[in-house]
């Protein structure tokens, strides 16, 4: 690679990021439309396989009966996260009166002190003074920042909710005549079943990384919304959306997903027994399903390494927040499809893979774990 030509990558990539960086606040609504219209794609798909829709109902109408579902659970759960903000903010005292209480138990209690002389450690008088250190206020305040902080987040998506939805419209209606364009970009049989190959591993690649990320999503909040709601935690049903929400951001959404129902059931009880039980029951969940079923059902479809997923994770997280941490998977699965298609940055596709292989067939997109191993031994066999 000559001086001239890295010293241009250099630039593209630097005008790239920066251009994320200033149209933030038009590439993410984009971005969240574009994830809303492969929900609504993989959803009317699901419809046309039922004999009966597929049978008396037009193939439009499937796409129409899916933007109107997945409309009216986001108008939905849009009321339920404005009524939990309500909630919250009436709760706040409670919670501030509840806070200075467990410090002063804390406080008087001989536990940090009996601890530390087991470990043989001494502790400053500011660590066994812990509940005379915080003031209600000074409580209050920093509870009132970590909610506001999380409700301003989600309000963030929903003040956006008009451009997502004309963007969603549009997308479906380009989605018509999207071959045609691609038709006349590519005259030629060869460039075009290139390149309509290329489209097709990203489509799959995308739609089965949603379809497993939705599926347990859903499941993880629904047995954590069960479990809060057996202890009687407060905004239970918001904690589950939440919860729902983090599962998408890679290794530490879950677990940022434990803390903060935890957090409210320590503020909301007088014993720490349900903060326990929601630690512990919640991180359960995460475990079987983050650690079980969610790699049974993924299979091979994403096949990036874990160290590549953490740096799109902090950059994509820099760069865009929230958004990017729960959208960066998608985008490198993306990049990565792309740049294998090419001989002069294919290495850069095996770097970021899981094993140093890139995918042969799209259909290797729906092998599940078992099925990969089995195609590997034959693969090895025939060599």
């Amino acid at each position: 690679m000559t001086p001239v030509r890295l010293a241009s990558i250099c630039i593209i990539v630097t005008a790239v990021i920066a251009l994320l960086i200033i149209a933030k606040s038009l590439m993410v609504p984009f971005v969240i439309a574009v994830l809303v219209w492969y929900i609504i794609n993989a959803l009317a798909h699901r419809l046309g396989e039922f004999r009966f829709v597929k049978r008396f109902l037009p193939s439009w109408t499937h796409f129409a009966l899916s933007a109107l579902l997945i409309a009216f659970v986001l108008l939905i759960i849009g009321g339920l996260i404005a009524e939990n903000a309500r909630e919250m903010t009436a709760a706040l005292p409670r919670y501030q009166k509840n806070a200075q209480v467990f410090y002063s138990r804390l406080a008087e209690s001989d536990f940090i002190q009996r601890a530390a002389n087991t470990l043989n450690i001494k502790v400053p008088k500011e660590v066994t003074n812990l509940g005379s250190s915080f003031s209600s206020e000074a409580t209050g305040d920093a509870i009132s920042g970590i909610l506001t902080n999380i409700v301003t987040t989600l309000s963030g998506f929903a003040a956006n909710g008009f451009l997502i939805i004309i963007y969603v419209i549009f997308l479906l209606f380009e989605q018509a005549i999207f071959p045609k364009k691609i038709r006349a970009l590519f005259p030629d049989d060869g460039r075009h079943s290139q390149f309509g190959d290329v489209l097709d591993r990203i489509n799959e690649s995308i739609h089965a990384y949603f379809t497993v990320k939705l599926t347990v999503s859903l499941l993880t909040a629904i047995a954590s919304f069960i479990l809060m709601l057996i202890v009687g935690l407060d905004f239970a049903i918001f904690w589950a959306f939440l919860i729902f929400l983090l599962n998408f951001i890679p290794n530490i959404g879950s677990l940022i997903a434990m803390i903060f129902p935890a957090i409210v059931a320590v503020l909301q009880f007088e014993t720490l027994g349900p903060f326990f039980v929601i630690l512990i029951g919640v991180g359960t969940v995460q475990l079987i399903v983050g650690n079980f079923i969610e790699p049974k059902m993924m299979g091979s479809s994403l096949n990036i390494s874990s160290l590549v997923v953490i740096i799109a994770l902090a950059v994509w997280g820099a760069i865009w927040g929230v958004a990017g941490m729960i959208l960066c998977v998608p985008i490198t699965v993306m990049m990565m499809i792309i740049l294998a298609q090419f001989p002069s940055t294919r290495p850069i596709a095996i770097l970021l893979s899981e094993k140093g292989e890139l995918m042969r067939e799209i259909e290797e997109i729906h092998l599940t774990e078992v099925q990969s191993q089995e195609l590997e031994k034959e693969t090895a066999n025939e060599d």
